[in-house]
């Protein structure tokens, strides 16, 4: 069981589970709205540039975050394993870098921004994220732009439609509704820090309840989404079964539970909605 439990923080706590998951969600709006090439190289790039600066502002924390009164077992494994760290840190690098070269060397204009406001999230002279809203905004404007905006872009799909926004507010809303319990699994964390989340301000009862209610409006999204004609019945009943299981997970988040629940259920989703998608798509 320890070999086990090795492999499965090596794939959590080092970035590998939330790359594909990123990488899922862009083959999901790929699903969704019927896009023919299914963006595979940009969903290696997607893979990869997610490796990369996950596993970068790791190698950022600073030495007072170690307190160990935190009980972070995520914590703890990175601070063991920097090495580990920086080298997937340089194989997403190595990797994107690549495949954005070769690829993506006309969308610099689009992703530019995106790289910038991701390394602001946490390098040390910016760090938008000890403020909790900008935390909370960053990840959910980088995520929505990334796994649904720039899929349309690369289609050749006009942004401003009614189906394209539909589905672009969607995303939002589901990326709210899961980044929203990730700052009631760090209170204590972010409290030690001085940042100022929801679920300090308002308790986790109450921040729990907002999320839901942005799953709520997600559901409402994809019912709408259908009946404008973005997707066919198979493809909401996949993403209404999905948003089942993302509001149980949700309403189950609380700071005791274990960064496991965080990493690999709740992260896990994005996984699990592309999956459904693949089933529903090809056997129903």
């Amino acid at each position: 069981m320890t070999f086990v439990r090795k492999v499965i923080d090596f794939f959590l706590f080092g970035n590998i589970f939330i790359a594909f998951c990123a990488a899922a969600l862009v083959q999901s709006t790929a699903l969704q709205l019927d896009i023919k090439n299914q963006l595979v190289q940009y969903t290696l790039l997607t893979f990869f540039a997610t490796l990369f600066l996950y596993n970068l502002q790791r190698i950022f924390y600073t030495s007072h975050t170690k307190d160990t009164s935190l009980n972070s077992i995520r914590r703890k494994w990175i601070f063991e394993n920097q090495l580990t760290i920086k080298s997937l840190s340089t194989i997403g690098f190595m990797g994107a870098s690549a495949i954005f070269i070769y690829y993506f060397k006309h969308l610099f204009i689009y992703l530019l921004p995106l790289l910038l406001l991701s390394l602001g999230y946490f390098f040390p002279m910016v760090k938008l994220r000890k403020n909790g809203w900008f935390k909370l905004i960053t990840l959910v404007f980088v995520w929505t732009m990334i796994t649904a905006v720039m899929p349309i872009v690369l289609n050749d799909g006009y942004l401003f439609s009614f189906k394209s926004m539909t589905h672009i507010t969607a995303r939002f809303f589901f990326m709210v509704g899961i980044c929203l319990p990730f700052d009631i699994r760090d209170i204590r964390i972010d409290s030690k820090e001085n940042i100022s989340t929801l679920p300090q301000v308002l308790g986790e009862k109450k921040t729990r309840l907002i999320a839901f209610a942005f799953m709520l409006q997600y559901v409402l999204l994809i019912l709408v989404e259908y009946m404008i004609g973005v997707f066919k019945i198979e493809t909401a009943i996949a993403l209404l079964i999905a948003s089942i299981i993302n509001i149980t997970l949700v309403l189950m988040s609380n700071s005791k539970r274990s960064e496991y629940f965080y990493s690999a259920a709740l992260d896990g989703t994005m996984f699990v909605q592309w999956l459904l998608l693949i089933i529903f798509e090809n056997y129903m």
